[in-house]
């Protein structure tokens, strides 16, 4: 007879790569009335089943075989946003591995519990927990839709309330003035919490607040203060790590990043981070040795990622070992068959080929680089294709996907010096001079030409160009707003045209996401009401 319980409707996942141990807890989580239990021995199978299933608890033992562990798992479902964050997740290990767990975690479980434990301790501690969620219910549904301004108002309440979960609000609503981009409000807000009581959380959130707000320097001070009180507080040194990358500090951020190494050493995204820091620098030996630990723990594993492996290829040809490269590579083809033709790998691939003495293979894969199309790519994707068009002769081509970056980002001074700095790696002194220079006057006439034609009566005209620029530049707001302005304009002049106001909208949209603040937005929230005014009055 099923035992009837609060339980009952809730999906749990067990995780465990012992069977005895998944035998134990299917048990154990059976006597609280649970009736959908799933089991998995391996993170595979695990990731299949979030295809199918909605699961509302996660118990995940810390120690898994398959190079990867609880904790790397955790992140990636965290990250990928492949659980929500009404999801409970529950991390086991054994009692005297928990301060090693607990202390270095990077991105926290909801819990723990420490083997051995009996049933009730566990229905104890899923009940805590279960409550705790319905409380947040609200607050984790707004903040798994980004509706940050909701997510506020809804902690002020619990807040106010002040009952058991009024610190997990303050966390959040925090947290949440800082991705609503009121960075001066969160500053205030956490110095407001440290007055109260110097919470590590706190002090976190107060260097974030700092960075949002333009004080890097004042952020930096923040998070050393805060590694020498809570020296095993990882996400501090990865954020310090940041924010001395930014500021051109490497020396400085390498130092950072290598201290929590040594508290953390099986952080992915650290090693990642490490690489980033050593790419800039141009010390591709330090890069090699940072993903070859990233690539070594996730060959085996579904969480490994074809990036890893295209950046690790990049190093050994900067290092002179473009045949090491191209097996390796030639390997992630082989190993990622979803991504046989992803356009970074292959570009990679492309350059290693060329440095080995095997052009053709070079042309094959820079072949499978670009069929897809380069105008969308990513900024780092499409560098590194332009990165390999120049290394197998194809100047023209490479020159054009430069002249678009810096098109599509006509106020990133930082990467217009990276691509003059690719153009004197090929020989090309003169057009690194040159190209940047040329590919901002382009922008500058065509918006001007645009201006023109507009005011001469031709605002279809006009907008066609500014259409066509912001469909080949969307990183760049500016066009990207003209061009709403413009159709709107037009409509507003010359007619309804839902196409053209369906258009102009979705330039709207990726505008708000890229700078929200872009003035221009205004203008065409404005001209936006006008037309329905206008419109609508027509109707009636």
């Amino acid at each position: 007879m099923a035992i009837h319980s609060p339980y009952s409707d809730k999906s749990i996942l067990i995780l465990d790569d012992l069977p005895e141990m998944r035998s134990s807890l299917r048990t154990q989580v059976g006597t609280l009335g649970c009736e959908k239990v799933a089991v998995s021995s391996n993170v595979k199978d695990a990731l299949e089943q979030f295809k199918t299933t909605r699961f509302d608890v996660i118990l995940c033992d810390y120690y898994l075989a398959g190079g990867t562990d609880g904790q790397q798992f955790l992140e990636y479902l965290r990250t990928r946003n492949v659980i929500g964050r009404g999801v409970l997740f529950v991390m086991v290990t054994a009692e005297k591995g928990y301060q090693n767990v607990v202390t270095v975690a990077e991105c926290l479980p909801d819990d723990y519990l420490l083997k051995p434990f009996t049933a009730e301790a566990l229905k104890g501690r899923v009940q805590r927990l279960v409550e705790k969620k319905k409380r947040l219910l609200k607050v984790d549904a707004m903040q798994d839709k980004g509706n940050w301004p909701g997510v506020i108002v809804a902690c002020d309440e619990i807040i106010t309330a002040k009952d058991r979960h009024m610190v997990d609000a303050m966390r959040i609503k925090g947290n949440a003035l800082i991705m609503a981009g009121k960075a001066d409000q969160a500053v205030e807000f956490y110095q407001q919490m440290i007055a109260m009581r110097p919470m590590p959380w706190a002090q976190l959130g107060l260097a974030r607040a700092m960075h949002q707000s333009g004080d890097v320097a004042g952020g930096k001070n923040a998070l050393q203060s805060l590694i020498i009180e809570s020296p095993k507080m990882m996400a501090a040194y990865d954020l310090l790590g940041r924010l001395h990358q930014e500021t051109g500090d490497h020396d400085e951020a390498l130092a950072v990043l290598d201290s929590a190494c040594e508290i953390s050493p099986n952080s992915l995204a650290r090693h990642r981070a490490i690489a980033s820091v050593a790419e800039e620098t141009g010390d591709f030996s330090r890069v090699e040795q940072a993903l070859n630990q990233v690539v070594k723990k996730t060959r085996n594993s579904p969480l490994r990622e074809t990036k890893d492996f295209a950046r690790l290829g990049n190093a050994l040809t900067e290092m002179g070992e473009p045949a090491k490269a191209v097996q390796l590579l030639e390997e992630a083809r082989t190993s990622f068959k979803e991504d046989a033709n992803n356009p970074l790998l292959a570009a990679v691939e492309a350059v290693a080929q060329q440095k080995a003495g095997r052009p053709e293979q070079a042309e094959q894969a820079l072949s499978r680089a670009m069929q897809g199309g380069v105008s969308n790519l990513p900024q780092d994707i499409a560098m590194a294709v332009a990165k390999a068009c120049l290394a197998t002769g194809k100047q023209d081509e490479g020159e054009s996907i430069l002249k678009n970056l810096v098109q599509g980002a006509p106020d990133a001074t930082g990467l217009h010096g990276k691509i003059s700095g690719v153009l004197r790696e090929h020989g090309l002194t003169e057009r690194a001079d040159a190209l940047v220079a040329e590919s901002m006057r382009e922008i500058v006439q065509l918006n001007n030409e645009a201006v023109r034609r507009a005011r001469a009566g031709e605002l279809t005209a006009a907008a066609e160009m500014l259409v066509d620029a912001a469909q080949r530049l969307p990183g760049n707001v500016q066009i990207v707003t003209n061009a709403s302005f413009a159709l709107l304009f037009d409509v507003y002049t010359n007619g309804l045209d839902p196409a053209k106001i369906r258009l102009a909208q979705q330039f709207q949209q990726s505008a708000q996401a890229q700078n929200p603040k872009h003035p221009k937005l205004a203008e065409i929230a404005d001209l936006m009401g006008r037309i329905r005014n206008k419109y609508a009055a027509g109707k009636a």
